[in-house]
């Protein structure tokens, strides 16, 4: 659970059964209803206030706490809830003051399903979940019966959704509360039996194992090697480091009948991304075959919204000048021949060493990037 990533003692049975009375309670309260309501892959915090303010009575004391991140009276909480506070703050969960229960920097929704805490939305996230993660989960089709390996598993989204036709998920995080939290969501979800997370980078925490699927939201951002960015998102100068590295591993950990899914974005020239090159020569290298579906081409270069944005977050870690990191990244982009970014998803199975791109992203897109 996540306090034990933080070296507190706690009882994890005890915790793992308050969690499932909490699932129950929620249940019936009709918050994961609500939940429901909104766009699954949009975290819309004033949207969700708004909602709020039109109900009354515990549901909206439940939205305030889980959803909004406020501070409630501990005796307005439904009595089942109210109950399972004591091993929920032991947890790390909730903290609890002055008759008072609020979140440490975490909320708690309710994907494909499939309860999932995770961290408030932040600009520079140590665990993240975010439009990327459900884009993958919507695309994945995970063997029935098989057992399927997330890397890079953050807290829990992809594994959760894998627990739907697998019969065993093993969880990959480097993280070592991200891991917690994940442990967290499967025992909240009733999947401990099932579901399993280890701590590690990739696959150096399943040696010599192999998997039917396997599915990563691996960090994806195109950063230069010499500006500083959130660990979550550097996916190195074109984006696309983490992903050579779970390709490579596919040979060894990947079953003949299996799939590798993977989303990410990576540089281009707003027609082909810089990396079909090389995954051509991969793909005849080991027998596999690739494809790789771009949903949109994302202009990148000096004045466009995507850099500014890249140099916003760099400069909120460094305390360098966004200006500054701005002409650095558009110098790195244009000597790696990016003048674009394209998000994709890539599917690999063992075949016959061909490595395909479909392009399908919109003449005039609309704000959305990961679907047409």
């Amino acid at each position: 659970m996540l306090s034990s990533a933080l070296e507190v003692d706690i009882d994890e049975a005890a915790v793992a059964a308050d969690l499932r009375e909490l699932a129950a309670a929620l249940d019936r309260s009709g918050y994961g209803e609500i939940l429901t309501c909104f766009l699954p892959h949009k975290a819309q915090a004033h949207i969700w206030a708004q909602t709020a303010a039109k109900i009354d009575g515990p549901l909206r004391t439940l939205m305030e706490l889980f959803l909004l991140g406020r501070a409630v009276p501990r005796d307005d909480l439904p009595a089942r809830v109210g109950d399972v506070v004591p091993g929920l703050a032991a947890a790390g969960l909730v903290q609890t003051g002055q008759g008072a229960v609020w979140l440490p920097n975490l909320i708690l929704l309710r994907p494909m399903g499939q309860w999932l805490w995770c961290q408030r939305p932040h600009p520079s996230p140590t665990m993240y979940f975010g439009d990327d993660s459900l884009a993958l989960v919507h695309r994945m089709v995970t063997h029935r019966g098989g057992h399927t390996l997330d890397l890079c598993a953050g807290p829990g989204v992809q594994a959760l959704t894998a627990s739907l036709r697998s019969d065993r998920v093993t969880a990959v995080e480097i993280n070592p509360v991200a891991a917690a939290l994940c442990r967290t969501n499967i025992a909240m979800n009733g999947l401990s039996d099932r579901m399993e997370v280890r701590l590690g980078d990739l696959y150096g925490a399943v040696p010599g194992e192999v998997f039917d699927d396997i599915v990563s939201n691996p960090p994806l951002l195109p950063v230069p090697e010499d500006v500083q960015f959130a660990f979550v998102g550097d996916g190195g100068r074109d984006g696309f480091d983490i992903s050579w590295t779970i390709l490579d591993g596919l040979p060894e950990h990947l079953s003949d009948r299996g799939a590798c899914r993977i989303v990410g974005c990576v540089l281009s020239d707003g027609y082909v991304p810089v990396v079909m090159d090389g995954l051509g020569k991969w793909a005849v290298e080991h027998d596999f075959d690739v494809l790789l579906t771009v949903t949109a081409h994302v202009e990148a270069h000096r004045d466009s919204s995507f850099l500014r944005s890249m140099s916003l977050m760099s400069s909120a870690i460094s305390g360098e000048p966004a200006e500054v990191l701005q002409e650095r990244y558009a110098a790195d982009y244009a000597e790696l021949g990016g003048s674009h970014v394209a998000f994709y998803e890539l599917c690999a199975r063992r075949g016959g060493g061909t490595a395909r791109l479909a392009d399908v992203s919109a003449t005039k897109r609309s704000a959305e990037v990961w679907f047409v």
